[in-house]
C-alpha cells in the first residue's frame, strides 16, 4: 500500500470516529444547558415564593394593626397561601428533575441498594415463615 493510500485510509478512519463521537459530545453540552435552565427556573420560583411569604407577613401585620377587616384578610391570605403551595410543588418538581439530570447514576445506585435490601428482608421473612412451618 502506498503512503497516499495510508493517508486517505487514516483520514477516512478519523472522519468516521468524529461522526460517531459527535452525538455523544453534543448530548453532554445539552445536558449542561438543561442543568443551567433548571437552576434558573428554580431560582425564579424561589424568588417568587419569597415574595409570597413577604406578602403574607405584610397581610398578617395589616390585619393585626386593624388596617383591613377580617373577611378581606382571610380571602387574601387564602389566595397567597394557595400561590405559595403551588410554588412549592413547582420547586419540588424542578428539584426532582434536576436530581435526575445530575445524579442519574447515583440515583440508580440508591435504587439498586433499596431493591436489594427489600429482597433480603423478604427472603429473611420467607425463611422465618418456612422455619416456623417446619417447627409446627
Amino acid at each position: 500500500m502506498s503512503i497516499l493510500g495510508l493517508t486517505i485510509s487514516l483520514a477516512l478512519f478519523l472522519l468516521a470516529i468524529a461522526a460517531v463521537a459527535h452525538p455523544f459530545l453534543r448530548r453532554r453540552k445539552t445536558s449542561e444547558h438543561d442543568d443551567a435552565q433548571l437552576q434558573v427556573q428554580r431560582d425564579r420560583v424561589q424568588v417568587y415564593y419569597e415574595r409570597v411569604l413577604t406578602n403574607i407577613r405584610d397581610l398578617d401585620e395589616d390585619y393585626a394593626t386593624g388596617k383591613i377587616n377580617e373577611d378581606d384578610y382571610r380571602e387574601e391570605r387564602e389566595v397567597w397561601a394557595r400561590r405559595g403551595m403551588r410554588l412549592l410543588r413547582v420547586r419540588d418538581s424542578l428539584d426532582a428533575r434536576q436530581s435526575l439530570v445530575k445524579g442519574g447514576d447515583a440515583n440508580a445506585d440508591k435504587i439498586d441498594e433499596a431493591i436489594e435490601a427489600a429482597i433480603s428482608a423478604y427472603r429473611e421473612g420467607a425463611g422465618a415463615v418456612t422455619r416456623t412451618r417446619e417447627a409446627n
